[in-house]
């Protein structure tokens, strides 16, 4: 069985997923190989090949990725800051040699990259796709926040336009949580597809508990609260709610806060803060996890990020919004909080303390959901079965 993963760029949460699901195939003996439309520069994948490599002059290269931007949002362009993208693309997937070498084609972010129409004719191959977000079973919004129907016409056109490009198309769907596997079912596109929760697997030889780093971090007198975000500006991933929690709380000079990601905004926050920037390295993600008390996700709308497995494999107790995937994952009291408003978030972060939960039993509350063995296993049953829907 020949697999080919598919995403747009090599770089965030989307792409750590796929990768990481590309290194267990091979480890296992599977031929697996990865397509990225552009490269970031900033990792190194085996058996990956790009798109842009395709082309003999980058100039060329970078020009038609700027007009297949607007050609993708060519009907709502004019609101650009509204994250919103069609099934539209300049680029032809199947045109690589890898998609017709591949038995199996399988997608994972592929927003700007995948052209529906051209590539969903090739009705023999079989597609797998793993749901990252909300926008192959949207019009074109990636999550409802932020979005308020602002292109409700164009999004009428995009279902109806996805529905038919995917008639007679052997496609097995796949989430990370349960949460986005309901939301698929019910959705108008994927209705009639098998839709199979599986969850993104994380490296148990890196994300792991690491008592050394622990004692010294319980040398501070600081509670460490870790903040992970690429972009925390986003107002769907919470960052403003926990500053403003972080304010009203009358402990507030306990804590001192280490932020992964780009830079934010901070609003004026009094405590230590320590902004790390992007990490790339995963053994260095995994030491700043362990350095950490508490990792908090204060996200109002999301799928179950990598972040939250990453942080409970590590031993640190996840505080986060009982929203989307989160909760799957963090089981009240034992390895974590989960919370219903911002009143909520400052009540806990009020009483919390240190060497409040042991590593090794925040560990051991997620080792089987996790396990690699099983997801491999899983896998496999999903790519050597003509999807129907259960």
């Amino acid at each position: 069985m020949k697999v080919l993963h598919i995403n747009t760029i090599d770089t965030g949460g989307a792409a750590i997923a796929a990768i990481r699901l590309h290194e267990l195939l091979l480890s296992k003996g599977i031929e697996s190989k990865m397509l990225f439309l552009y490269r970031s520069g900033r990792v190194k994948v085996n058996e990956s090949y790009y798109f842009e490599d395709l082309f003999k002059f980058k100039v060329c290269f970078n020009l038609l990725v700027k007009l297949n931007i607007i050609y993708n949002r060519r009907f709502t362009f004019y609101k650009p800051k509204i994250y919103f993208n069609g099934p539209d693309s300049l680029f032809n997937i199947s045109n690589h040699p890898m998609f017709q070498w591949a038995d199996v084609i399988h997608f994972h972010w592929v927003v700007k990259f995948l052209n529906w129409k051209k590539v969903f004719k090739y009705k023999s191959k079989k597609y797998v796709w793993t749901f990252h977000d909300m926008n192959p079973f949207t019009g074109g919004e990636h999550y409802r926040t932020g979005y308020n129907d602002e292109f409700k016409l164009v999004s009428t056109i995009n279902l109806k336009r996805k529905l038919k490009y995917l008639n007679g198309v052997d496609l097995q769907v796949i989430t990370p949580s349960d949460w986005m596997n309901q939301l698929v079912k019910k959705s108008y596109v994927f209705n009639n597809h098998n839709v199979i929760t599986l969850r993104n697997p994380v490296p148990f030889e890196i994300f792991k508990p690491n008592y050394e780093e622990n004692l010294q971090s319980r040398k501070s007198t600081k509670i460490k609260l870790l903040f992970v975000a690429e972009n925390p500006n986003d107002v769907r991933k919470g960052f403003g709610l926990l500053i403003e929690a972080i304010k009203k709380n009358p402990s507030g000079s306990n804590y001192s806060l280490i932020v992964l990601g780009n830079n934010p905004d901070l609003n004026g926050l009094d405590i230590e803060v320590d902004l790390v920037g992007n990490i790339n390295n995963p053994y260095k993600l995994a030491e700043i996890y362990n350095s950490a008390d508490y990792f908090i996700i204060p996200s109002i709308e999301d799928n179950l990020p990598n972040t939250v497995s990453e942080s409970l494999l590590c031993g640190t107790p996840v505080i986060g919004f009982n929203v989307g995937g989160i909760p799957e994952m963090i089981i009240n009291n034992q390895n974590g909080f989960l919370v219903d408003s911002e009143n909520n978030l400052v009540e806990v972060l009020n009483s919390i303390k240190m060497n409040q939960f042991k590593k090794e039993e925040v560990f051991n509350t997620v080792k089987s959901k996790l396990n690699e063995e099983d997801i491999f296993q899983s896998y496999l049953k999903i790519i050597s079965f003509t999807s129907q829907p259960q």
